[in-house]
C-alpha cells in the first residue's frame, strides 16, 4: 500500500479504502400513498386539530355566553368553574326586622349572657347595702349623747351609694367597650345596621338595669337602717316628709351613674379609660375641689357631679348646695352631655 505524494498524485498501487456503512436508498413499503389535501379518514367523528390545540377534557363543557380570547389555549386538566345559582327558597326569619325592639331585645341577650355583668351586680348591691347597713348602725350608737332630731337618717342609711357608685360605673362602661376590645361590635352593626338604634338600645338598657338594681340598693338599705334605728327608739317611715323621694333617689343616682360612664365608654372606646375617667368625676374630683380656698369653694363644689347627684338622697338640704332637684338635674346634664358625644363618635367613627 502506498501513500501520496506532496504533489497530490498517488504513489503507484495506491488504492482509497471502501466506504463502510453505507445506507441504502430504502423506498416505501408496498401499498403506501401520501395523504392528499382534504384527505379524511373513515373514523366516525374525527376532526384535525389545528396547531398547538389542546382537546378539551371529558365532561368540560364552556359556560353559556364563554368566548375564548384569540390563541386561548386550555391548560391540561382545566375546566371553567361552573355558576352556582343564588339561594333559592323561602327566607327561612320573614318576621325579622332590624327594629329598635329587636335591638333592645339582642342587648338584653347580650347583657345577661356576659359572666361579669351579675358579679358586677351583686358585687354593687353588697357594697352599697352593706355600707349603707354599718353607717346606719355607727349614726345610732352615740345618739344620746345630743339632740338629733335634724340629722338626715335617710342620708345615712343611703351611705353605701358613696362607694357603691364606683362598681356600677364598671357596669356601665363594660357594657359598651367589652365589644370594641373583643372585636364583637362589628357583628353587632352587621346585624343592626342603624348604629343610632344600637347605640340607645344598648343606653336604655343599661339605664333599666342599673336603676333596677339600684332601687334595689336604697329600698334595702333604707328598711335595714329603719329596723336599726327602731332598736334606738328612732322611728323612720316612708311617708315621712321626704323620706320616700331620698330613697327612690338613690337608685335614679345609680342609674345615672352607669349612664356616665356608658357614654365615657362609646367615647373613649377602652374599658381602663372610661372607668378611670368616671370615677374621676365621681371621686377624685370631690375630693380635690375639697383643697380650694375656701372664699370661692362653695360656688365651684356644688356644680361638682357628685356634690349636685347627691341631693337628691337628702332630707336636709344644705345652704350652699343645689336643691335635691335641681343638683340632679346638674347631675343628669352631665351623664346626658357624656351619652350624647358617645352616640355622635360611634355613629361618625368606625368601629
Amino acid at each position: 500500500m502506498s501513500t501520496p505524494t506532496p504533489t497530490g498524485q498517488p504513489t503507484p498501487g495506491y488504492a482509497p479504502p471502501p466506504v463502510q456503512d453505507q445506507v441504502p436508498n430504502v423506498g416505501p413499503p408496498p401499498g403506501y400513498a401520501p395523504q392528499q389535501q382534504g384527505f379524511a379518514p373513515q373514523q366516525p367523528g374525527y376532526a384535525p386539530q389545528q396547531p398547538g390545540h389542546i382537546p378539551p377534557q371529558p365532561g368540560y363543557a364552556p359556560q353559556p355566553g364563554f368566548a375564548p380570547q384569540p390563541g386561548f389555549a386550555p391548560q391540561p386538566g382545566f375546566a371553567p368553574q361552573q355558576q352556582f345559582p343564588g339561594p333559592a327558597g323561602p327566607n327561612p326569619f320573614p318576621h325579622a326586622k332590624a327594629t329598635f325592639g329587636a335591638a333592645l331585645h339582642s342587648e338584653w341577650t347580650k347583657i345577661r349572657s356576659v359572666r361579669s355583668t351579675p358579679w358586677t351586680l351583686l358585687i354593687t348591691m353588697a357594697i352599697t347595702i352593706g355600707l349603707g347597713t354599718l353607717f346606719a348602725f355607727g349614726a345610732v350608737q352615740h345618739i344620746d349623747s345630743g339632740d338629733h332630731t335634724d340629722d338626715d337618717w335617710a342620708a345615712h342609711a343611703m351611705s353605701g351609694l358613696f362607694l357603691g357608685q364606683l362598681v356600677i360605673v364598671v357596669f356601665g362602661a363594660m357594657s359598651i367597650t367589652a365589644e370594641y376590645s373583643t372585636g364583637m361590635i362589628r357583628t353587632s352593626l352587621t346585624s343592626q345596621p342603624r348604629r343610632g338604634t344600637l347605640f340607645w338600645a344598648k343606653a336604655v338598657i343599661v339605664a333599666l338595669v342599673s336603676l333596677t338594681v339600684g332601687l334595689i340598693c336604697s329600698f334595702t338599705s333604707y328598711f335595714l337602717a329603719a329596723a336599726i334605728y327602731s332598736g334606738h327608739d328612732v322611728h323612720v317611715s316612708l311617708s315621712d316628709g321626704d323620706t320616700l323621694r331620698a330613697v327612690f333617689g338613690g337608685g335614679l343616682y345609680l342609674a345615672v351613674s352607669a349612664l356616665l360612664a356608658f357614654g365615657l365608654g362609646a367615647i373613649l372606646r377602652h374599658t381602663a379609660g372610661a372607668i378611670t375617667s368616671a370615677v374621676g368625676l365621681l371621686f377624685v374630683l370631690w375630693i380635690l375641689v375639697n383643697f380650694l380656698p375656701g372664699t370661692w369653694r362653695p360656688d365651684i363644689a356644688k356644680w361638682v357631679p357628685f356634690n349636685a347627684g347627691m341631693q337628691i338622697i337628702t332630707t336636709r338640704p344644705m345652704d350652699d348646695m343645689f336643691t335635691p332637684w335641681t343638683g340632679f338635674a346638674v347631675f343628669t346634664a352631665y351623664a346626658a352631655i357624656s351619652v350624647i358625644l358617645g352616640a355622635i363618635v360611634m355613629r361618625n367613627k368606625d368601629a
